[in-house]
C-alpha cells in the first residue's frame, strides 16, 4: 500500500471518529487483583494500552508491543515526524527489569517506543526481520535483537515462546503501511511499516497464553488448544470475523479482547473504545460459541493474575 493511500485511509478514519464510552458499561467483565506483591504462582498481567502487556511470573518478565508515546490521529493522518517520549515511557513503565520484548509487527503503535525502552533496560527484542531492521537502524546493537518467524521457538528466562505467522487485518480493504522500509532510521510515522506479522504462544508460570494483535480470517495451520488465556486483537472487522474461529481452535479458559482502545488518546486520559471498534459485536460472537470460556476485560495499568 502506498504511503499516500495509507494517509488517505487514515484521513477517512479521522472523518469517522466519534465519541465513545469507556469500560464502565462493562464493569462486570473487568478483572483486577487486590493491591499487593506479585504472586508466587501463575502469571501477573498488566494491560498498558493498545496491544501492550506486561507478563510477569517467577524468574521472567516479558513486555509485549509497548506503546506509551501516543500520537494524535491528526499527526498519524498527516504522516508527521514522531519520536518516543522518554518521560511518558518512564512514567508508565517505571524501572521494571524486562527480560524480553515481543513485538507482533512494525507499525508505530507497536514498535515506536521499543528502541528507547531497550536503551533503558537489558531486554532483548524478539520480532520479525523487518521490525528488527527498524530497531537496529535506531542504534540498538544487533546482538540484542533476535529475528523470529513462524515456527521459531525461543527461551526467555523461564518462558518458552512459540511463534506463528499471521496476516495483518485490513483497514478499508488494505493493510496500512505494508511496503518495505524506505527510510532508515524511521523518522515519520509511515516509516514504521508492518513487516511480517506474528502471533505468540507463551508458556510461563505454568500457564499457556496465546497473543496476537488481530489478523485476517483464517487460522495458522499448527495452532492448537486448549490454552489458559487468549489475548486477541479485535479492533477491525477482519479481526472480529476471525474471533469465533480462534475461540473454537484455542478453547481458552479466559479470552481477553485487545487492541480496541482509542490509542490516539494519551494513556493518562483513561480507556475509551476506538472509533472503528465494536465490542457489542465481539460480545455477541462470544455468546454464540456456547463455550466454557470466560470473557474478561482489563483496565489500564491494573494488574490481574492468571492462575
Amino acid at each position: 500500500m502506498s504511503r499516500i493511500a495509507a494517509i488517505f485511509v487514515l484521513l477517512v478514519l479521522l472523518a469517522a471518529a466519534r465519541a465513545v464510552a469507556g469500560l464502565g458499561k462493562y464493569a462486570d467483565l473487568v478483572v483486577a487483583d487486590s493491591a499487593g506483591a506479585a504472586p508466587r504462582a501463575g502469571v501477573r498481567i498488566t494491560y498498558l494500552g493498545t496491544n501492550a502487556y506486561l507478563l510477569e511470573a517467577r524468574g521472567v518478565m516479558l513486555l509485549v508491543d509497548p506503546y506509551f508515546s501516543r500520537v494524535s490521529l491528526w499527526r498519524m493522518a498527516l504522516n508527521l515526524r514522531a519520536a518516543p517520549q522518554p518521560d511518558t515511557i518512564a512514567r508508565h513503565l517505571g524501572a521494571r527489569r524486562i527480560d524480553g520484548i515481543l513485538v507482533t509487527h512494525g507499525h508505530c503503535d507497536h514498535l515506536l517506543d521499543v528502541p528507547a525502552i531497550m536503551r533503558g533496560t537489558r531486554a532483548k527484542l524478539f520480532a520479525s526481520r523487518t521490525s528488527v531492521q527498524l530497531v537496529e537502524s535506531c542504534g540498538i546493537a544487533p546482538g540484542r535483537c533476535v529475528p523470529v518467524t513462524g515456527g521459531s521457538v525461543v527461551r526467555i528466562g523461564g518462558a518458552t515462546v512459540r511463534v506463528f505467522s499471521v496476516k495483518h487485518d485490513r483497514l478499508f480493504g488494505r493493510v496500512p503501511f505494508d511496503e518495505a522500509p524506505r527510510r532508515l532510521p524511521p523518522r515519520r510515522l509511515g516509516d514504521w511499516v508492518c513487516g511480517e506479522p506474528l502471533a505468540f504462544l507463551i508458556e510461563m508460570g505454568g500457564q499457556r497464553i496465546y497473543l496476537e494483535s488481530g489478523g485476517q480470517p483464517g487460522l495458522p495451520p499448527t495452532i492448537r488448544g486448549p490454552v489458559d488465556l487468549a489475548i486477541l486483537g479485535v479492533a477491525l472487522p477482519d479481526a472480529r470475523a476471525r474471533f469465533p474461529g480462534l475461540l473454537a481452535a484455542l478453547q481458552p479458559r479466559y479470552v481477553l479482547p485487545s487492541h480496541q482502545d482509542n490509542f490516539f488518546r494519551p494513556l493518562d486520559r483513561g480507556f475509551a473504545f476506538g472509533p472503528l471498534t465494536d465490542f457489542p459485536a465481539v460480545r455477541r460472537a462470544f455468546a454464540a460459541q456456547h463455550s466454557r470460556t470466560r470473557l474478561i476485560l482489563l483496565d489500564y495499568e491494573k494488574a490481574w493474575t492468571l492462575r
